[in-house]
């Protein structure tokens, strides 16, 4: 890592620090394209119509490309402090000898249509970067009519949220925070999710970034995972609620991460975890 990389991450996002410290689980893939150019793929689109909606793209571009082959430019991901850019490069990082530097680009995936309109659309879309199966969430809200409420989530990174067309003033401003969101279910769908930004604009969410109530495993099994002691045995088959947002920056791959009561945040393995459902109760989550 250079000298430039290490001074950019002492002031960087912490979503930024553990991807470069600890190796972004979707580098690999990446590191055969070079370091700045684009590639055109092929792929076929959710057929859920549902999931392109999340991306909030247009009724009519839905219709369209819903289970089809699209064609996509990806981008690969561009390290923070690597090549000299100009002032107007943004988001980007000045050393102090007043130089611009590239911050950190993860992969990113674009759509242009039938008009010429640039969209984006999420990482995880690519088969290559899906992310780790979780059992059965969406079975767990069977609903025979219709019904909405309000639950509280942690919004992930503003590269996230960023990739499902929000605009990137808004994702500035919301990243990482914790706020309102309105869920509804109908019977036979997923639930739809929409948060309405601070300029009053309503967008829709990924489903799957609620938060999660999880059942920890037992207490040797958080042992085995360098969960300390005491803190295994105190939560030990205890139901939290914690953040995931499936594919994104903020969270790891294939890992939850609980809060103890002293808000240290601990990783454990999805496949050793019991998925109660979604909520915001007994919150403990990253």
């Amino acid at each position: 890592m250079t000298a430039q990389e290490k001074l950019y991450l002492i002031h960087a996002a912490p979503e930024i620090r553990e991807c470069a410290f600890n190796g972004d689980h979707q580098r690999s893939f990446f590191a055969m394209l070079s370091s700045f150019c684009k590639s055109s793929i092929s792929f076929l689109a959710p057929d859920q119509k549902s999931l392109l909606e999340e991306a909030n793209l247009p009724v009519g571009l839905v219709d369209r490309i819903a289970g089809q082959s699209v064609l996509v430019e990806t981008y690969p991901e561009d390290p923070p402090a690597t090549r000299r850019v100009e002032p107007d490069n943004f988001p980007l990082l000045i050393d102090p000898n007043g130089d611009y530097w590239n911050d950190y680009r993860p992969v990113r995936v674009l759509y242009t249509d039938e008009n010429g309109q640039v969209w984006r659309f999420p990482r995880r879309w690519l088969p290559i970067l899906q992310p780790i199966t979780e059992p059965g969430l969406d079975s767990m809200e069977t609903v025979w009519q219709e019904v909405a409420f309000s639950e509280t989530l942690n919004l992930p990174s503003k590269w996230d949220l960023w990739e499902i067309n929000i605009p990137w003033s808004e994702c500035h401003k919301a990243v990482r925070k914790a706020v309102e969101v309105r869920v509804g279910i109908r019977p036979g769908n997923p639930a739809s999710v929409s948060w309405r930004d601070p300029a009053g604009n309503v967008w829709r969410i990924p489903h799957d970034w609620r938060r999660r109530l999880i059942r920890l495993p037992k207490r040797d099994v958080l042992i085995s995972q360098e969960i300390p002691a005491e803190v295994a045995e105190e939560y030990a088959k205890k139901i939290v609620s914690v953040n995931y947002h499936p594919g994104s920056l903020c969270c790891l791959p294939d890992r939850y991460r609980f809060r103890d009561s002293s808000c240290n945040r601990w990783p454990v393995r999805i496949r050793d975890c019991t998925v109660i459902g979604f909520g915001d109760a007994h919150s403990s989550g990253n």
